[in-house]
């Protein structure tokens, strides 16, 4: 059995990930912040019964109590990505731009193949911008 290799796999991740944000662009924002809000309460919920069961404690001392271990949590993730973000952006900056050069040129080699290779990348790129319009 042929399994892709690894840059194919990436190749038809970056595509596939391109159709989806032209096609359902709010929709998959929408789902985000959903799921962003669902591990928020989750986490909190799990705090609070954790908090209450250990060192029972009333409702108002639990809240204030999970409040400041979330805001502790929060905070030291903003710091991480602060101290972080310079090294991983560059990297990724990197990674981007030889893969998009390596995009290009496989993308200009299947354009002067043959003329049917131009029209279905033209019809490809006619059905995104009108995904994008609709």
């Amino acid at each position: 059995m042929n399994f892709p290799d690894k840059n194919a796999l990436r190749r038809m991740a970056f595509w596939l990930g391109v159709a989806i944000l032209f096609a359902a662009p709010l929709e998959v924002f929408h789902f985000l912040l959903d799921l962003l809000h669902t591990l928020f309460e989750w986490s909190e919920a799990t705090l609070d019964f954790i908090i209450e069961v250990i060192f029972d404690t009333s409702l108002k001392a639990t809240q204030v109590i999970v409040f400041y271990i979330l805001i502790a949590a929060i905070f030291y993730g903003l710091y991480r990505v602060w101290r972080g973000f310079p090294d991983l952006y560059s990297q990724k900056k990197r990674q981007l731009r030889t893969f998009l050069s390596d995009e290009i040129a496989y993308l200009l080699s299947y354009w002067y193949e043959s003329g049917i290779n131009k029209i279905k990348l033209f019809v490809a790129a006619s059905g995104l911008i009108f995904l994008l319009l609709i």
